[in-house]
């Protein structure tokens, strides 16, 4: 294929830890988002170069994040990733929700746990 994701999996070579990002449309992760999942069967063969994973997922509303948290949780058991946390983030109504969101600090705990 003839995308930018050859140089993703190039720049995922040397990475310790991945965090996965993604709104919530229709329950589940997008479309966008898994496909980029699906491109890391590359890795199958060679194994991954991370054994760390964390999830960060918005929304408009509360209770509809079991879709997407189950995938990731499936695919971290499969690929024997090590969780480090999934935050979920409601109330992302416009494109600035999030600077005034109470999650922020959640956000911001994380990273600092991560670095």
């Amino acid at each position: 294929q003839k995308d930018d994701m050859a140089d993703v999996i190039e720049s995922l070579k040397g990475a310790d830890m991945v965090v996965f990002a993604s709104p919530i449309y229709w329950f589940d992760n997008t479309a966008q988002e898994k496909a980029a999942i699906d491109r890391l069967y590359a890795f199958g063969a060679t194994g991954f170069p991370f054994a760390k994973t964390a999830l960060l997922l918005d929304s408009h509303s509360e209770g509809v994040y079991d879709a997407a948290i189950a995938m990731y949780k499936s695919t971290c058991a499969y690929c024997k990733w090590e969780d480090q946390g999934i935050i979920t983030i409601s109330g992302m109504t416009e494109r600035e929700s999030m600077a005034s969101s109470p999650k922020l600090e959640e956000v911001r705990e994380l990273a600092r746990k991560l670095a």
